[in-house]
Formats: C-alpha cells, structure tokens, sequence
C-alpha cells in the first residue's frame, strides 16, 4: 500500500534513451524504462529510493514523536545484488557479510525486519519487473515504483521500531486484550459496510483538500463510522486495533513521502498540500484499505487544525479518527454519491467472483479426509507474509488467506508457498497455518515423517508429526 521522489539528479540522463517526467525542486530524475515507466534498472532504483532516505528520514522526529529513522539502514537486493542504503550514500553488501549478519534475502517482492552493522534495518527484495505488473492504485495510497519502495521502507520498520519493544504501545496491547476480533471479512462479500467506511474516508479527504468547509465534512464523516457501526456491528468489532496499528504507520509512510515530492521537505503545510492533491476518493471495496487510508487522512487534518494527539495514541486505546471527531456531532442522513455507491456494489461482485475460485475450494478441501492438512506454526514464518486479504466464513470460521506468499522456516525444515490459499487457525493453543494438500499428488510426497514438497505452489522439505483428529488427518511440521 503506497506513492514517489527529490533535491538533485541521483544520475546523468542519457535523454535518448530514457523518459524522464516533471520534477518539483526536491524530486530527482529517475531514468526510466519508456515501455513501463519503471526505473530504467536495479541501480536506479536503489539510487532513488537511497536520495528519498536522505531527504526524509532525517527528519523523522517532526513527524512521530520518538520516531528518529536518521541512523536506519536499508537492504534492497534484487536477488544477486545487496546494497546497504543509509541517509549519507551506499555500498554493495558483500555475500558473505549477509551470512555473517544472518540476513538471508527474502523471497521476491518481500520484506524482513533485520539488524545490520548493529543499526535498526529492513531488507526488501524489489521485483524483477521493478514495479512493472503493479497495478495503479487509483486513491493514489500506494506510489508507483520507486516510490512504492521508499514507502514500504518506512511504513514496514515504523511497526517495529515505533510501535513494538522497546517502547511498545500501551494502547495497542489494550486494544488487542479487548477482543479477538481480527482483520478478517466474511466471504461472500457485502457492499453496505464498504460503503459506510469508504465514505469516511472520502468526507475525511475533503475536509483535506477544502479546509475552510472543515467543519462540514468532519460532521459528515462522524455521521457515517456512526452509521457503519450501528448497522454492521460485526463488521466494527475488533476494527480498533487495526484502525490504530496500520493507520499510524500509513500515515508516517505518506508524510514522509510526500517530504521527498516538495520543495521544503520541514514545511508541514507544503506536505498536507501535496497529499491533498495526491490522495483520491475510495471508490472501490477494500476493507484492508480502510484502516490505513482512514487512520492517514485523520491525522493530516488534525494536524491541519493544530490538534496533536499523537502521544495520546501510543498510550490510550483509542484511534486517530476516533480523537479527531471527539466532539464532533454527527450530520444529518447523508446520501452516497452515484459513483461510490455504484463502484463499490461492482466491485464487490467481482471480488466475490474471483474469491470463489480460492475460498471455495480450500473450505472444501480442508473438511474433506482425503485431503491431509499440512500444519505449520505461525512463528515459523520468516520475514513478510503477502496475500490477497483476509477472509473468514460461516462454514469454516477462521482466517482464510488466498494466495498467499510465504517462507515457513522450522526446525526440521523450509517451506515456501507461492500462491496457495492458506488458513490461519488455533489448535491446542498454539497459531498455525493450514494447507491442504494430497499426498503422492502434485509434488507432495511424505516418506516416513519426511514431507518434500514440490508442486502446487509449494517448495520445501520439512519432518512431520502426522495426527489424526475427528476423521482429518492432519501432518504437523515439527
């Protein structure tokens, strides 16, 4: 989820070869592909990605209290090729620096939380296309590439050196205490609470983008998360957590990457100006979007209008739109505009339709007993977890994920799933994740307590304690 770039050309421009767009006085030419509109290579957008570390990340402390990326590292490696990016320049990580550090490179197009020469670190393998197949994000929340990386950067180590140890939010630990709802949204989909939280978030962004109506557009979107919570009370439950979690992160991403798209990168109301104009409406269904672009756009106005619960949030269990419309009464009955109301009952129907062909046979198949249940616990996931969603239904009632993009590293061994639906669930205590699969079918072959997987997705070898519980024969990875 991310948006792109500088103060002064990261290259020499090789004009016949290259387009290059309109910079502002603090974006830097990036030489791209004509085809694609992507970075012209790896070393370009390591380059770009390199400058917008040092526009931004020193400065860090004015957007999130406590929040000093100024002495950051950042891996970006594009399979063979590493470098370590900091705020001052560059160098390539030499392999065998890698291995002494026990940093291994994740799967394509994934993310690990690393330390490296001692200092808080993240390394991203970027795609081979770099940024090619993405698609357009149209609320303009998620930036074409290299922008998407830059922001991915400091959205993906906010989480674990803001929020988490050493300071750890009190208030997310509330939050999660409070319930056991997750993010998860029942399949098949519905439009009316897609609906109800896209509306807030595009009253929200109005009252962005035409600050002198405000006070308006804020009763409006009071009237609507109102709305949404009394008519889809399942919907809202548990909807906090991840309201605070992703929210705040979304919006440290988005400000610091705007500071690299200004002309002052300290000037906070060039910075609002520019996401006012970058930002879109929602008009499209995605309730994962929600929670980031929601918890983004109410920080931005309430540093518009001067309020400043920032602290407040790491301590209190609240969330950042809950603080801006504190005080706030609602409006009257509002009406959605046409083309939400009509985008989002579209899009729900889609993503209903291409969800069955996933969903649909995992909850058949995970119930059949001719299909054997490959259980792998979630702590052995290594480094970042992609997907599309999080889903749940009334048939089988745990998190569904489908085609997710996963390394699982255990004890006894490794398993990388690419593309395969999966199942979050709770089994005598302890988190795994679920994959059904037939043994001696589709490169599944368990020897003994040996599984190797080759096929359908899944790669690896991993020793198995098999277990048969109410007719399912499930195979645990130890």
């Amino acid at each position: 989820m991310h948006c792109s770039r500088r103060t002064r050309p990261v290259l020499a421009l090789a004009l016949t070869a290259v387009t290059v767009s309109a910079c502002t006085a603090t974006e830097a030419a990036v030489r791209t592909d004509r085809a694609s509109d992507t970075p012209a290579s790896f070393d370009d957008m390591m380059q770009s990605v390199q400058h917008d570390m040092a526009v931004a990340w020193p400065h860090t402390r004015s957007v999130w209290p406590g929040a000093d990326f100024s002495g950051h590292n950042l891996l970006l490696s594009d399979g063979s090729t590493t470098y370590v990016l900091d705020r001052a320049g560059h160098k390539k990580v030499p392999a065998e620096d890698l291995t002494r550090a026990k940093i291994e490179i994740p799967a394509e197009d994934a993310f690990d939380v690393v330390t490296f020469d001692g200092k808080p670190s993240l390394i991203i393998h970027v795609p081979k296309d770099r940024g090619a197949s993405q698609k357009k994000d149209p609320t303009g929340l998620t930036a074409p590439q290299p922008g998407y990386t830059f922001a991915l950067a400091s959205h993906e180590q906010f989480h674990p050196y803001v929020q988490n140890k050493p300071r750890e939010w009190k208030s997310l630990q509330t939050l999660d205490k409070q319930t056991d709802a997750d993010r998860t949204e029942l399949y098949p989909l519905q439009a009316g609470p897609r609906i109800d939280r896209a509306m807030v978030y595009n009253t929200l962004l109005e009252g962005l983008q035409h600050p002198d109506q405000v006070a308006r557009h804020l009763s409006e979107a009071a009237w609507w998360d109102a709305k949404w919570r009394t008519d889809h009370a399942d919907d809202a439950k548990g909807q906090e957590a991840t309201d605070l979690l992703e929210g705040t992160a979304k919006y440290f991403e988005q400000y610091t990457l705007a500071m690299t798209q200004v002309d002052k990168p300290t000037d906070a109301g060039q910075v609002r100006a520019r996401l006012a104009q970058t930002l879109k409406p929602m008009t499209i269904a995605s309730k994962g979007v929600e929670p980031y672009a929601i918890g983004a756009v109410a920080l931005l106005n309430a540093d518009a209008q001067g309020k400043d619960f920032k602290q407040k949030l790491t301590t209190e269990a609240t969330t950042p739109l809950a603080e801006l419309l504190k005080g706030v009464k609602p409006a009257g009955p509002q009406r959605t505009p046409d083309q939400v109301r009509d985008g989002i009952t579209k899009s729900v129907e889609s993503t209903n339709q291409e969800l069955s062909k996933s969903i649909d046979p995992f909850v058949k198949s995970v119930q059949d007993p001719g299909h054997s249940v490959l259980m792998l616990p979630v702590d052995s996931v290594s480094g970042s977890m992609g997907g599309k969603g999080f889903y749940t239904t009334k048939e089988l009632p745990i998190t569904i994920t489908p085609d997710a993009k996963v390394t699982f590293k255990t004890d006894s061994g490794r398993v990388r799933a690419e593309g395969v639906t999966t199942g979050e669930l709770e089994q005598d205590g302890k988190g795994y994740f679920a994959i059904p699969l037939i043994t001696g079918k589709d490169g599944a072959q368990l020897a003994g307590t040996t599984l190797s997987l080759n096929g359908g997705g899944l790669t690896g070898r991993v020793t198995v304690q098999p277990a048969t519980q109410d007719g399912q024969h499930f195979l645990y990875a130890q």
